[in-house]
């Protein structure tokens, strides 16, 4: 009986280690998903949410960057005034997930939101980039909006 409780507990870790947090996947993935932001800038914003201090970093390109949310399956990015970036780890069939949804803020309030899903152990593309919600609207649309008592 000793024996195999030992025997238990030494394959327990090897059993857990297989699981992947969403902060393991978010430390390895490739540079180029988040071109603005280096893979110090990436470890720095979790080091910062686990403090509880404002989990801002200066990205790439001069301006902030901020982590707004952090759990075990998802974060949420600012990257700047125009992008918003949210990563989910699923487990979909046998396999890791990891949809990535990009939210472009245009001007006027209307936004754009793209979504792609990666493998998590890869970073390999599983389904491309599609839209899953705009409030773009055409020039004439925006017209056709405004207040019809308004004098031009």
């Amino acid at each position: 009986m000793r024996l195999v409780t030992i025997l238990v507990a030494f394959q327990f870790p090897f059993i857990t280690s297989q699981a992947q947090t969403l902060r393991e996947v978010f430390t390895v993935m490739p540079d180029s998903l988040t071109p603005c932001l280096t893979a110090n800038n990436r470890l720095d914003m979790m080091d910062f949410m686990d403090a509880k201090m404002k989990a801002a970093v200066t990205n790439k390109l001069g301006g902030e960057s901020l982590m707004t949310f952090l759990s075990n399956d998802s974060l949420a990015i600012r990257m700047s005034e125009a992008l918003t970036i949210e990563l989910k780890m699923l487990t979909a069939d046998t396999m890791t997930v990891v949809d990535m949804k990009h939210t472009y803020n245009i001007i006027g309030g209307q936004q754009q939101t793209l979504l792609t899903r990666y493998n998590a152990k890869s970073w390999q593309v599983l389904l491309p980039a599609r839209l899953i919600e705009s409030t773009l609207n055409r020039f004439d649309e925006r017209a056709k909006q405004k207040d019809p008592n308004e004098r031009l």
